[in-house]
């Protein structure tokens, strides 16, 4: 999909030792966190699944994000499948004591 044209200045954030290297900065104090975190909700949405959840991570990347994926989807009893036609999500599935736990 020629997608991949490899990092620059202008669509990546270039860090070398302490230093960023980018003439303008960060976008915002938070900026490699919320990267982490669109990384990891892209990762989950390509299960194709809509996952409805809670999710704590301490340094993730795209290869933990699978390994946790492939970890939950292993074993039938990690999940349930709800289709829901709603435009929302109805208020009973975010009942936390129905959804299930995968440690």
């Amino acid at each position: 999909m020629n997608l991949a044209k490899g990092g620059t200045l202008e669509n990546a954030i270039v860090v070398k030792g302490k230093k960023i290297l980018n003439k303008n900065g960060l976008r915002n104090k938070k900026e490699f966190v919320n990267h982490k975190i669109l990384d990891c909700m892209g990762d989950l949405y390509l299960s194709g699944y809509k996952i409805i959840g809670k999710l704590i991570c301490s340094q993730g990347g795209h290869k933990l994000t699978n390994q946790l994926l492939r970890r939950v989807f292993e074993d039938n009893a990690n999940f349930s499948i709800v289709e829901v036609k709603e435009k929302n999500i109805p208020h009973f599935l975010i009942n936390r004591n129905i959804l299930k736990s995968t440690a």
